[in-house]
């Protein structure tokens, strides 16, 4: 995140990356339904696998958005972040329907968008401690998020295996 991308101010840089992320989630967040909802009927792990294909779209986009040196890998960085973040975002609730019983679900996902923000609040930390130290480290740190993705993605492919498309309570009990 170089603080002048090819003649681009940072107040000009900001506002275009989150309109561009923005408007590509939209884009994800359908594209991700419509995928999940067809690939759940030929397997059971279909939403888990166009959430991990979001994770994985992320990942290349966080290390060009770290390191990438002019608007148009930045804008198209942030495009396919946005994408990617669309196929996994759309498909959190979802997967969560196919572990958690109809009536624990309001409290599974408050939990999970709890552990979202906490952990929202803990990288904004680190990154504005790393911003401070300078320019050239909060690319990297952009860059060493693609490697958190990476073991997020591992753990997701390794442990999300659903039985069910969608735990109803007789499933819990029996």
């Amino acid at each position: 995140f170089n603080e002048n991308l090819d003649g681009i101010t940072m107040s000009t840089a900001g506002p275009l990356s989150t309109i561009s992320i923005a408007a590509s989630s939209f884009v994800g967040v359908l594209v991700g339904g419509v995928i999940s909802d067809r690939w759940l009927r030929r397997d059971v792990r279909g939403r888990v696998y166009t959430g991990a294909i979001g994770l994985g779209m992320m990942i290349p986009a966080l290390v060009l958005i770290g390191l990438g040196s002019s608007i148009v890998s930045l804008v198209g960085a942030t495009l396919f972040f946005g994408i990617g973040y669309g196929l996994f975002d759309a498909n959190n609730m979802p997967i969560l329907c196919q572990f958690v019983p109809d009536h624990l679900r309001s409290t599974a996902y408050g939990f999970m968008n709890m552990m979202g923000v906490f952990a929202g609040a803990l990288i904004t930390q680190l990154m504005g401690a790393w911003a401070d130290k300078g320019a050239e480290n909060l690319g990297l740190t952009f860059a060493l998020l693609g490697g958190v993705l990476v073991i997020a993605l591992a753990l997701e492919l390794i442990f999300l295996k659903p039985k069910h498309a969608d735990m109803k309570a007789e499933h819990f009990h029996s």
